[in-house]
């Protein structure tokens, strides 16, 4: 097996389903062979700051215990694109409850979007690389194209953010928000059809990867059976045709479980990869 890294890891700091403890992980690393690795918790506003330190504290706690990781196990987080209204009401404390998803509705159409964290908050907490996630789209239509513009919107911003390090999951979608936040409980992933993106929104997002050495993931997500194979097929051409434009692919497990193994097979990643003309022994590596 080539794959020998992966950037995109949940411990249970993260404020969602996460819970896997650091020992697990490292453990399970050294077993499944990944060398080279890194924890990316969730950070969407500044409400998840006290996640981001306590995982910093147990990260510091177990590079102390292993300190053979030096080198090649880092500290991440996975940032949120979120609406600068969004960012500026929880600033202002403007708000009930404890958003810990933002708002995700009443904002205004094409509101700018941002991060809410600067170079002080990185500097803080010792982050290494920045896993830009699009998450959730900003109160838009929910039609296709609506949705569509949306998406690469925020993707565009990501791509050319100079914290982004790594692009996450593209094209994966919150069906719950559209079933549930937004009431649409009949609502189904559009995205499950990789052609209904069109050229142009992949060939500007594909220069902008380029041009800012921003890598893209591979999301082990996207090997599960809730995507369907013709969608398989069309990502995993997507991401060659990128590799071959000079993109760095960045693996990711997207793990949320308190294994690895229960979310992610690298073994079979690395077979399908191989399959559609992906050289896995030239992912990104810090």
């Amino acid at each position: 097996m080539a794959i020998k890294s992966d950037w995109h890891i949940h411990t249970k700091h993260s404020c969602d389903s996460a819970c896997m403890e650091y020992e697990t992980l490292v453990s399970e690393m050294k077993k499944l062979g990944i060398k080279d690795y890194g924890v990316s918790d969730h950070y969407h506003t500044r409400i998840q700051e006290a996640d981001i330190a306590a995982s910093r504290k147990d990260y510091e706690a177990t590079m102390e215990k292993h300190p053979e990781l030096e080198g090649h196990f880092h500290f991440g987080i996975e940032a949120t694109i979120i609406s600068k209204w969004e960012v500026d009401k929880i600033a202002r404390g403007d708000y009930k409850g404890v958003p810990t998803y933002g708002f995700r509705m009443g904002g205004p159409a094409n509101a700018p979007v941002t991060f809410d964290f600067d170079e002080e908050f990185l500097d803080k907490y010792k982050i290494e690389y920045v896993v830009s996630g699009m998450h959730w789209p900003m109160y838009c239509d929910t039609d296709l194209q609506s949705v569509l513009k949306e998406y690469h919107r925020q993707y565009m911003f990501a791509a050319t953010h100079p914290y982004t390090k790594i692009l996450a999951h593209y094209l994966w979608f919150d069906l719950n928000l559209f079933t549930k936040v937004w009431n649409l409980p009949d609502y189904k992933d559009p995205f499950l059809d990789f052609s209904v993106i069109p050229q142009g929104m992949k060939s500007e997002l594909k220069a902008a990867m380029s041009e800012n050495n921003v890598a893209f993931e591979l999301n082990s997500g996207f090997f599960g059976n809730a995507y369907p194979e013709h969608f398989l097929s069309s990502y995993l051409d997507w991401v060659s045709e990128l590799q071959s434009s000079g993109v760095q692919i960045s693996m990711g497990s997207d793990c949320h479980a308190e294994k690895v193994s229960d979310r992610c097979d690298y073994s079979k990643i690395d077979e399908l990869c191989t399959k559609h003309g992906i050289n896995t022994s030239d992912f990104f590596c810090l």
